[in-house]
């Protein structure tokens, strides 16, 4: 399709602006020949005040319609063909094998949303007969959804936000990212045409480019929007996050802001198979070129010969792994500058790595591995700093109880990961209550940068990595987030919605008098 670089404002095109920028090959550093738009404050209030209009009707909609508009919106999204595989693969360096992949989990994602909706019991209907209260899970209007820089397909126009907003019922308005600006222009066309093709209102989907914060505050800001999805950097989403909390009726945030993620290694499970683990441990932190937020970037172990032994391997797997190419520029600088603060640090040691590549043709950064002391870290929180790229930090501990006083320390996490033995179960215990309380999945001999879109994934924790650690941004309950419970109390048959009437006419699970049952009463 011919790119236009204009925002998509309720199924209408539309670049009033002034302010233009390009996307960039970060293979070449070469920027495009297409200018996008950034949105006025005019167009992000005819996104918002369409989006606003449609959840008037939007909301009345049954589960199935919304389930046939998410298959829609995956059919409209595999229709761009190889045109979208290509485009992002410019714009971004992520490889069309990587991106075809995660075309799969985009639109499997839209269609699984689909497949909740049509079994209708995602609603949680609850009916006590005495008294006679009767509660379920309804949407809360329009979403606002932040594209991400390293997901531009499953966390980006139509990602999972997006999904799971529309699975709930509500209208979005989405933030393309400008690192990406032609790739989310072509998502934005499959959702415009999927609006049309299911009859939907114009203002169930808007998208907004900008390269400037005032875009994004602008949106976040208005009065229409009823909450926020976020995937990105602490900085930003913590800007949003206040932001959103300065408005007069103030809404939630739910971001989602990168983390360390911290892994323990066990002395039994270094004896046992070393070379396998440091194998998989350096193909996860180089994995997309260390760009997820669940890269394993603390490493905790006990420091002994066994260790030494490890990281050098480790270090030297590193070393000899080709440089990645790195997002965009602003990854670059970000990344060096994160470990040029770390590197000040008297107790850091590198141990290969630690610079840009000045002279390279494409954004990158070395492999690198770092290494100090648990002391350290616990008495300086900067040694927390996420390094957002092909980057790990040793941890060396006295011994178990070291590690354990570490963790104590360690600031929230979307994961904890343990490699050990399983005849250090028992012994382990105190570790994995630690690994809980620090994070929102805890991983047991694997990696963390494998997300699986699932009903029981979390992917979430306790802050800085999120702001909401009660959420998941990934799988099937991610859409809980854009709802609210309502409950009726001694409300008429006739008034109520159907997933709470006595006949039970959807024939849906429910918790009725504090039993499970598709029965009607």
């Amino acid at each position: 399709m011919q790119l236009t670089g204009k925002n998509y404002i309720a199924g209408t095109i539309s670049g009033n602006g002034n302010e233009t920028f390009t996307s960039v090959n970060p293979r070449t550093k070469a920027e495009g020949d297409i200018q996008f738009y950034n949105a006025t404050s005019d167009e992000i209030n005819l996104a918002v005040e369409a989006a606003v209009d449609a959840f008037k009707e939007v909301r009345t909609y049954p589960a199935s319609k919304l389930a046939d508009f998410l298959d829609e919106v995956a059919t409209q999204i595999e229709a761009l063909g190889d045109e979208l595989l290509e485009t992002a693969d410019m714009e971004t360096g992520l490889g069309l094998p990587r991106l075809t992949g995660e075309r799969g989990r985009t639109t499997g994602q839209l269609r699984a949303f689909g497949n909740l909706l049509r079994d209708g019991s995602y609603v949680r209907a609850i009916i006590d007969t005495e008294p006679n209260i009767r509660q379920m899970q309804f949407p809360i209007g329009p979403i606002a959804v932040f594209s991400a820089s390293n997901f531009p397909f499953a966390f980006a126009v139509a990602g999972g936000d997006t999904a799971s907003a529309f699975a709930a019922g509500c209208p979005v308005v989405v933030k393309g990212h400008p690192g990406h600006p032609a790739t989310s222009e072509l998502f934005a066309h499959a959702l415009t045409e999927a609006v049309k093709a299911q009859d939907f209102p114009a203002g169930m989907f808007s998208m907004i480019q900008g390269s400037t914060i005032e875009v994004g505050q602008n949106l976040v800001e208005h009065e229409g929007i009823e909450a926020v999805g976020f995937t990105g950097s602490l900085r930003g989403g913590r800007a949003i996050y206040n932001t959103a909390a300065q408005r007069p009726k103030p809404i939630p945030v739910f971001a989602e802001m990168g983390s360390i993620n911290p892994v323990v290694i066990t002395q039994k499970a270094l004896t046992s198979r070393s070379a396998d683990i440091a194998e998989g441990l350096v193909n996860s932190v180089t994995l997309g070129t260390g760009q997820f937020c669940t890269n394993p970037g603390l490493i905790l172990m006990e420091n002994t010969d066994a260790t030494q032994a490890f990281i050098e391997s480790v270090t030297a797997q590193m070393t000899d792994k080709p440089e990645g190419v790195l997002l965009n520029g602003a990854i670059e600088s970000g990344l060096e500058k994160a470990v040029n603060a770390t590197k000040t640090k008297n107790s850091i040691s590198i141990l290969t790595g630690g610079e840009a590549v000045d002279d390279s043709d494409f954004f990158c950064y070395r492999n690198t591995v770092m290494e100090t002391t648990a002391a350290e870290v616990r008495a300086d929180e900067e040694l927390q700093i996420e390094h957002f790229g092909p980057v790990t930090l040793f941890v060396l501990c006295e011994d178990m109880d070291d590690i354990k006083k570490t963790l104590e320390v360690v600031e929230g996490n979307l994961t904890t990961t343990i490699q050990a033995e399983e005849d250090e179960v028992d012994s382990l215990q105190d570790v994995l209550v630690l690994m809980r309380e620090k994070s929102g999945r805890v991983i047991w001999n694997g990696y963390p940068t494998g997300v699986a879109v699932v009903y029981s994934m979390q992917h979430g924790g306790p802050y800085p990595a999120t702001t909401a650690p009660g959420t998941t941004s990934v799988g099937m309950t991610a859409l809980y987030r854009f709802m609210r419970p309502i409950a009726f109390q001694s409300m008429p048959q006739t008034l109520l919605p159907d997933a709470l009437k006595d006949a039970n006419p959807l024939g849906i699970m429910r918790i009725v008098d504090n039993q499970y049952s598709d029965a009607s009463l």
